[in-house]
């Protein structure tokens, strides 16, 4: 399977210490405009719940020419309504929970959820380690205690590209 990362734009709401974007020359990695030799594409940023337009506009182009599976990679927990409308267009959405005061959020956008038709949707959550969560609905696929890996290395197989 031929994996795309695909970095939509730098802009994001925290400062993460360990963020993988410091690891790497952004501007440097290839701008992709070719979809159809992928099988599944990653997108993610910065934070791509931030500018909903310029997500929704990619994967409109992406289901153009591709049948790819589409992943959003996000960590906006406090914005349920585009988080909501985006998951409509896209095969699932990989969430992380990064601070302890991010799961009231969490727990509103998953009341959202509650009244949603996910079916046949991924939904993962990564949890970084001290962070108390509970009651976490099953169609969450949960990993926890996660750790900021230094210089990133991207997994076996995955491209990582840019929009613009």
């Amino acid at each position: 399977m031929k994996k795309l990362r695909l970095i939509l734009f730098e802009e994001c709401n925290r400062k993460c210490e360990g963020c993988c974007n410091k690891d790497w020359d952004l501007k440097s990695l290839p701008i992709i405009h070719d979809y159809k030799q992928f099988d599944m594409i990653l997108l993610t940023g910065g934070e791509p719940l931030l500018c909903p337009t310029i997500v929704r506009t990619t994967i409109e182009n992406i289901r153009r020419e591709s049948k790819a599976t589409i992943i959003i990679y996000t960590a906006l927990v406090d914005s349920p309504l585009i988080f909501y409308a985006l998951l409509e267009l896209v095969d699932g959405i990989t969430l992380t929970i990064h601070e302890q005061n991010d799961v009231p959020d969490f727990y509103v956008l998953c009341a959202i959820l509650a009244n949603s038709n996910i079916t046949g949707k991924t939904m993962r959550l990564n949890v970084f380690e001290g962070i108390t969560i509970q009651n976490i609905p099953s169609y969450w696929i949960v990993k926890k205690d996660m750790k900021w890996i230094k210089n990133c290395p991207l997994p076996e197989g995955e491209i990582l590209g840019r929009l613009q």
